[in-house]
């Protein structure tokens, strides 16, 4: 035992033993149901290290511990909190449990609009401020501001924090699936340049020297100076613009206040195309000058996709590190307490989340689960990596067969197939027509999740996207199948940190495979089987086997 658990263990037994410490009672957020003891010990020993002086805590702990009441409750347990979570429908699961203690604030978009003029100017500026004073989004901000807990997510906190600078920094920030941090961070340092919007926008093609043939495929996929040169064409047209709609009409002139107190008098379309010609103004300056800096890597779509002139697509522009943008993130907490079910190696997230070990506390409580009712099966069909004659290796007729013998084991029982891809999970879905399989992914992913929640019949959810966040409880899913290992996808942002640290690269398919098997089993009483039939996963096993946690080892077995 190092040190600084001993001294933690010392002094929680003496707050067990001598009642001194009896905060966790007063602030216990479940109400209705008794804190179990592990709950207890946990907060206890957060509490012991904040007091300590350390500003990092990261608690590892397994599905059943109840971390979301250990967070909760912490909230109470000081003067101010944000909790965030990696989807709206996380979000929805604290509030169900813990509305009481607190105050939701999200996205725009999500909220109705009380106007009846043009609105386009506040959706599309999703996390900018309402530009009418009955708007149902600035009154639910104004509340989240004013209240004691706020639950949010991590886009709202970011674009909203960091980016518009509008909220300010808490004694405690809470970031819940804190696995999933540099990834969601390397989501939102992200810049798109969409070809559709700039067209109809501007009358501009972002690709349109690919399409004369003026440039090449390669030049457009890794040179700089053509999106620079692109982002000076958008900008030159944007200050255009502004100047032409400047000269139209005094009610451009007014201020923020003027207008929230009087929105039928400037709710003119004029001043709306000013705010969202400014805002793209920003946006193209911030793709040059991080192309100008060589701090951007470019990501443009399949040389197919541009030449049919296809319009929903995106140049993305990437950044090489978010380090400086996670740490913005971070100073919204004067302290931070990490949460996850699966973590893989604390020094390692450190190291790729910037955060400074020596300043971090870590506590590691394993699911009280008996393994018995959660085997992982070894049961390969071959490589699904790779390919031959331009034919992915997973497109594998013997996974095809594998996959209705493992599901004629299930019958009338619901499951769930993880894919790495969406094309995966359509090709499967081809093969496989006879079974009721919903897909998961995009818009419709909330409803297709309550529609299978609500059915009685054999469901089978697939995609690639079931890993994180989804809390399938009993006879929701007896069993699931790894249909491949889920590497990241190998766009040039995770070529370039993959080229700075390979474990990375293998890190990531760990993580998506053990927060997929916490998905089919969320109680002591519940049990669900895993199959796993990409032998690739050998390899990835033998080799990064200090990823894996105990509970997830302990489940394996051959066949």
């Amino acid at each position: 035992m190092s040190n600084r658990e001993y001294l933690v263990s010392r002094d929680y037994m003496k707050t067990e033993n001598n009642n001194s410490n009896l905060d966790w009672m007063i602030h216990w957020s479940l109400t209705g149901h008794h804190p179990r003891n592990t709950q207890i010990k946990l907060i206890n020993k957060i509490n012991l290290a904040i007091n300590e002086g350390y500003k990092n805590i990261i608690l590892e702990a397994g599905t059943g511990i109840g971390k979301s009441a250990i967070a909760t409750t912490l909230a109470n347990m000081y003067d101010d909190s944000y909790i965030l979570t990696m989807t709206k429908q996380l979000q929805k699961q604290y509030l169900d449990d813990f509305g009481e203690m607190l105050v939701e604030i999200k996205g725009k978009g999500n909220y109705k609009c009380n106007y009846k003029g043009n609105c386009d100017f506040c959706i599309r500026a999703e996390y900018n401020i309402a530009r009418c004073s009955d708007c149902d989004y600035l009154i639910a901000f104004r509340k989240a501001k004013k209240s004691k807990n706020v639950i949010t997510n991590y886009d709202f906190m970011y674009r909203v924090g960091v980016d518009n600078q509008m909220l300010d920094p808490r004694q405690l920030l809470i970031l819940d699936e804190a696995h999933n941090l540099e990834r969601k961070m390397l989501m939102l340092s992200s810049h798109l340049l969409n070809r559709e919007y700039i067209s109809t926008k501007f009358g501009i093609d972002i690709f349109e020297a690919l399409m004369k043939g003026e440039k090449s495929y390669n030049h457009i996929k890794s040179e700089s100076d053509y999106w620079i040169d692109v982002c000076k064409k958008l900008m030159k047209a944007c200050g255009e613009n502004i100047e032409k709609i400047g000269g139209k009409g005094k009610e451009v002139q007014v201020t923020l206040d003027e207008f929230e107190s009087n929105p039928s008098k400037y709710s003119s379309i004029d001043y709306i195309e000013k705010q969202i010609l400014e805002s793209d103004l920003k946006e193209f300056n911030s793709i040059r000058l991080g192309l100008e800096s060589k701090d951007l890597i470019i990501d443009v779509p399949d040389f197919k996709s541009i030449k049919k002139n296809k319009m929903d697509i995106s140049a993305e522009f990437k950044p090489y590190s978010v380090s400086d943008a996670t740490q913005n993130l971070l100073s919204f907490g004067e302290t931070r307490i990490f949460l996850t079910g699966t973590l893989g190696d604390m020094k390692k997230f450190c190291q790729w989340n910037n955060i400074n070990p020596d300043n971090t506390y870590y506590i590691y409580e394993k699911s009280p689960f008996d393994v018995s009712n959660r085997p992982i099966y070894r049961d390969f069909v071959g490589n699904m990596s790779g390919s031959r004659r331009n034919v992915p290796n997973w497109k594998n007729k013997r996974a095809i067969s594998k996959i209705k013998q493992l599901i004629g084991k299930y019958p009338n029982q619901k499951g769930v197939i993880h894919t790495s891809s969406n094309e995966q999970a359509f090709w499967i879905m081809d093969n496989l027509k006879e079974y009721n399989l919903l897909f998961v992914g995009g818009e419709s992913r909330n409803e297709v999740l309550k529609e299978f929640n609500e059915s009685k019949d054999d469901a089978i959810l697939i995609g690639a996207s079931i890993k994180d966040g989804v809390d399938l409880k009993g006879d929701l899913c007896r069993f699931q199948i790894v249909f491949k290992v889920p590497y990241p996808q190998l766009n040039e942002q995770v070529k370039y940190r993959k080229s700075l640290d390979p474990s990375w690269y293998y890190y990531q398919a760990v993580m998506a495979i053990m927060q997929a098997y916490g998905r089919g089993i969320r109680d002591k009483e519940d049990y669900c089987d895993m199959y796993i039939i990409d032998s690739n996963f050998k390899k990835l096993f033998d080799y990064n086997y200090n990823f894996f946690n105990e509970y997830f080892t302990e489940a394996l077995k051959n066949k």
